[in-house]
């Protein structure tokens, strides 16, 4: 499976045992706390909270976001920050740390004493790029700064890879396990976590782009919700857009799409993996969206680190 996300990583391990799900919910934003006990080869062991919302905006996403931040910053007192964004500033699914720098209050040169009369944290920045354009690993360049100014914390800002094509542009994830440029999408660069740098590792991240065989296995299930929608007869009188609700037994989906029907969802997704991957054709695609899904999340979250204030 193709995905940064804990919601849907999750689903390998154990409630309970190897991990604890909390829920918060605000009106049209949904917070999942997922507190990992152990690391597993697909998540870490740390704390990642996940916000899912609808309407961009919704001014609790500032705050809740700025709020989940000050919880996994709290027990440094006034530590060095260094911001990062990180991505590929002229790819737009994949711009979302770089944008997200744009708006960052940098405070690092200014006098203390103005520091002091805000309560601002002492925040430097930087987009290191990425490999193509450097010749480096983005984490050696950011160790070289961590060591030469003694940063306390590292907040990185990245796209991620989602599972649901639904999850696009509609959800940040925060964590303080670090992060691994390129993952998602087979990408695999250096770490960016505390064994390497030597300090915390914040990361906030959105997803931007999703995988076909992920999209064929969402338009799938959604081809046995439209069936099972139009067998209702309630539902013959539905016109334009609309949420299909509908549902077929295992009966049905056989009878209708034959092998595919018995399927389960992980099936299903490791056969379309298994097809397009040989053949070159397991696009990684973004939203037709993407463009106001970038701007919107990166005002959002440099307001949220805009926000910080010491206590």
């Amino acid at each position: 499976m193709h995905s940064d996300l804990a919601n849907e990583t999750v689903d390998v391990l154990q409630e309970g045992n190897h991990y604890q799900k909390h829920l918060e919910h605000y009106d049209d934003l949904t917070i999942e706390h997922y507190q990992i006990f152990k690391s597993h080869h697909r998540i870490h062991q740390g704390n990642y909270y996940e916000f899912f919302f609808e309407n961009y905006h919704n001014p609790c996403i500032i705050d809740k976001l700025k709020e989940k931040i000050e919880l996994l910053i709290h027990d440094i007192d006034y530590p060095t920050i260094l911001v990062v964004g990180l991505g590929n500033s002229y790819l737009t699914s994949d711009a979302i740390g770089p944008r997200s720098l744009r708006d960052i209050r940098i405070t690092h040169y200014l006098d203390d004493s103005i520091k002091l009369e805000n309560s601002y944290f002492d925040i430097m920045a930087i987009v290191p790029g990425v490999m193509y354009q450097t010749g480096m690993e983005t984490v050696d360049i950011i160790k070289a700064i961590v060591d030469e100014y003694d940063i306390d914390i590292v907040i990185a800002i990245d796209a991620l890879c989602a599972n649901d094509y639904q999850k696009l542009g509609h959800v940040i994830q925060l964590n303080d396990t670090g992060i691994h440029p390129g993952s998602g999408i087979g990408n695999h660069r250096k770490a960016i976590n505390e064994d390497i740098l030597g300090c915390k590792v914040i990361a906030i991240g959105v997803p931007t782009v999703i995988y076909a065989s992920s999209l064929m296995k969402d338009t799938l299930q959604l081809i046995k919700d439209y069936f099972g929608d139009s067998l209702n007869p309630a539902s013959r009188l539905k016109v334009g857009k609309r949420q299909y609700q509908g549902s077929l037994s295992k009966e049905q989906e056989q009878s209708l799409l034959g092998y595919i029907g018995s399927l389960n969802e992980e099936e299903l997704q490791s056969l379309l993996f298994e097809v397009l991957d040989p053949v070159d054709r397991n696009y990684v695609m973004s939203d037709k969206q993407i463009d106001e899904h970038v701007e919107m999340l990166s005002a959002i979250i440099s307001q949220s680190l805009n926000n910080l204030r010491y206590k």
